[in-house]
């Protein structure tokens, strides 16, 4: 059967999307990637986890129902929740490995229909309690980790489940003023900032005084763009407005980059108080988790919830500027999401129709066109994240393998369900 050319994205998302949903495959590139990742101990296959396991699958398979109904998706996207839900550890309630998560893919495979409400019940149920202690202790920290409030493992990434929910829903209600007391500190350094004994990973070694976190993944851009999008759907707590203010002004005044390419480092130590335009005028890794692409993306929404051109057109500027790079520098050396080209592409198509640029349009379309020409039918998925080193791994979680790649070559979400609302894009 012949592929006319602007099939060829979609195609390949799908025949992704068939490997991956395949027990026998999956199962190989499970083993697979136990063998060929540098970090198999570090980012293992979760079965409960929507970055790296079975209800990461659900979306893929929901997305693909809902573009394609009656061709049997929402019956595989109800079995790999049903794996999911089996293997959910009742103590990590986290978005990404845990039962936020389970409750954000069954919300997707529902569609907006009465479904799956036991299961989202209990889901709830275990929040509530892990919210209120979350947010008390949010409200007066002076210094926390990052998995305390951050997108990936703490209460942003739970309130982004909430959020998807039901927006006026009493929980994440109170949820927003612990996130919202937080962020809403002018002092300095912030009281979100990370001191060094609750540090982790290179940013540890990296910022021996401690940092100040500037990723979407793991840092105040996360949960700034979850109390924007909470605004935009009327669920506003008394000092949102102010924590947005204080939060999308630091992050405008510690840019880096240049005027016409504003950028900002993974993080920012505490002993620098960095002003507008200072910086290297360098170019850094044009990846969702960490840089100019999330900071870009949580100021656009910040601006849209509170009426801030200068965070729009900031926003703007930025994505237009990474948009004009040549592709080799954007620094990314796998097609993953995380930190690789599906996560540029996905937030490239977010921008482009928000501003109603053909020019980011068609960088988007052609970032698309590359990631499905790199479609192998020699390997496991179709697809392989690349490691440092140029390590080949055939990786089945949608967080840094083959479906994070399927689902940013769908295009834009269908319809209303949003399943980048997990990566805080709308």
């Amino acid at each position: 059967m012949s592929v006319v050319p602007e099939s060829v994205p979609e195609y390949v998302a799908e025949r992704v999307a068939e490997r991956v949903t395949d027990p026998a495959i999956l199962a190989a590139a499970i083993a697979a990637t136990a063998r060929q990742s540098q970090y198999a101990d570090l980012l293992p296959w979760r079965p409960a986890s929507l970055a790296q396991g079975h209800a990461g699958i659900a979306v893929l398979s929901a997305e693909l129902d809902h573009r394609d109904p009656g061709h049997g998706w929402d019956e595989v996207g109800h079995r790999q929740l049903a794996a999911a839900a089996q293997a959910a550890d009742p103590h990590d309630v986290s978005l990404f490995s845990g039962l936020a998560g389970i409750g954000f893919a069954a919300l997707q495979l529902a569609g907006g229909r009465p479904r799956y409400e036991r299961l989202l019940k209990t889901v709830d149920g275990v929040l509530a309690p892990y919210v209120e202690d979350a947010a008390t202790r949010l409200a007066c920290a002076d210094g926390c980790a990052a998995s305390d409030h951050d997108l990936v493992s703490g209460l942003t990434g739970v309130g982004v489940y909430l959020l998807a929910r039901g927006g006026d829903d009493e929980v994440l209600r109170q949820a927003l003023p612990g996130l919202a007391r937080l962020l809403s500190d002018g002092g300095h350094p912030r009281r979100w900032h990370t001191p060094y004994e609750l540090a982790a990973g290179s940013l540890r070694t990296a910022y021996p005084g401690g940092h100040h976190n500037c990723g979407l993944a793991h840092g105040a851009p996360g949960p700034l763009a979850l109390l924007s999008l909470a605004v935009q759907a009327g669920v506003e707590v008394p000092e949102s407005r102010d924590a947005i203010t204080a939060t999308a002004d630091w992050l405008a005044a510690h840019r880096t980059g240049t005027p016409e390419a504003p950028d900002w480092p993974d993080a920012i130590p505490l002993d620098a108080a960095l002003d507008a335009g200072s910086g290297s005028a360098g170019s850094g890794r044009a990846a969702w988790c960490y840089g100019a692409v999330g900071v870009a993306r949580s100021l656009w929404l910040a601006g849209s919830a509170l009426q801030r051109e200068d965070w729009r057109e900031l926003a703007a500027t930025t994505i237009r500027g990474i948009a004009r790079r040549r592709p080799e520098e954007w620094w990314l050396s796998t097609p993953t999401f995380c930190h690789g080209s599906a996560g540029l592409l996905q937030v490239l198509r977010r921008f482009a129709a928000d501003l109603a640029d053909p020019e980011l349009a068609r960088t988007a379309e052609t970032l698309a066109a590359d990631l499905a020409a790199g479609y192998d039918p020699d390997s496991l998925l179709g697809v392989r994240g690349v490691e440092p080193g140029g390590v080949l791994v055939d990786h089945p979680g949608l967080l840094d393998g083959a479906p994070g790649v399927a689902l940013a070559l769908l295009d834009l979400p269908a319809g209303d369900n949003g399943w980048d609302r997990m990566f805080l894009l709308s």
